[in-house]
């Protein structure tokens, strides 16, 4: 991991502002890593995402971010994510990060159209969006809600219903195992970066849908 001080990459590929015809579908495919797993009282420390309108990516960020003051910092948690005290010491202020975020979402969404939101998609969603809504309260913005819609879609759960007949067979059902067991390539040696799991993410989305024939 480095300490570039600048630490958001942001990838277009096309975007129109706001796109405000309703019919589009808005999603976003996002992935955190943070400094332990109770929230609120943990901080994240990676957020990486894909933007996606009608099925094509339209944009990719990741941003690394120091935790607040007071984050509860967990060695196991940042031994998982390869991150040492020093890592963090590098990395920008959450506040700056959290401007450039809200600056990408307001690209696509309109917050102050009801109906103009992201479905956001994430692998075990429930931890990633708790995590992403706390990370918003602490940055002093309440209304998450202005650019997502609840609840989120769970890659996991939507997983576990496809592969009700292999599950005896998985060792756990982590990411990896899910994705591998759906056919895809996974790479142990990339997991928990949070760039490299959103990517794997949405294949496996992708994956699923095909099974369950949403239309």
């Amino acid at each position: 991991m480095s300490g570039a001080t600048d630490s958001a990459r942001l990838t277009m590929v096309s975007a129109a502002p706001f796109a405000k015809r309703t019919k589009i579908m808005k999603c976003i495919f996002i992935d955190v890593e943070t400094t332990g797993i109770a929230c609120p009282q943990s901080g994240l420390v990676q957020l990486a995402g894909m933007v996606e309108m009608d099925g094509e990516i339209v944009e990719t960020f990741e941003y690394r971010m120091q935790p607040f003051p007071g984050d509860v910092i967990e060695e196991e948690a940042l031994a998982v994510n390869g991150l040492t005290p020093g890592d963090l010491a590098t990395y920008p202020a959450p506040g700056e990060v959290f401007a450039k975020f809200v600056a990408l979402l307001d690209r696509h969404v309109d917050r102050y159209d009801r109906a103009d939101k992201f479905l956001l998609v994430a692998y075990n969603a429930p931890f990633d969006a708790e995590h992403l809504r706390a990370w918003f309260r602490k940055n002093e913005e309440r209304y998450f809600g202005s650019w997502f819609w609840h609840p989120a879609i769970d890659v996991m759960g939507l997983a576990a219903a496809v592969l009700m007949k292999e599950r005896p067979s998985l060792p756990d059902f982590k990411l990896l195992t899910v994705a591998r067991a759906m056919g895809l390539e996974a790479d142990v040696e990339k997991a928990h970066d949070a760039v490299y799991d959103v990517s794997l993410t949405r294949e496996l989305f992708l994956k699923l849908l095909e099974r369950v024939e949403v239309r």
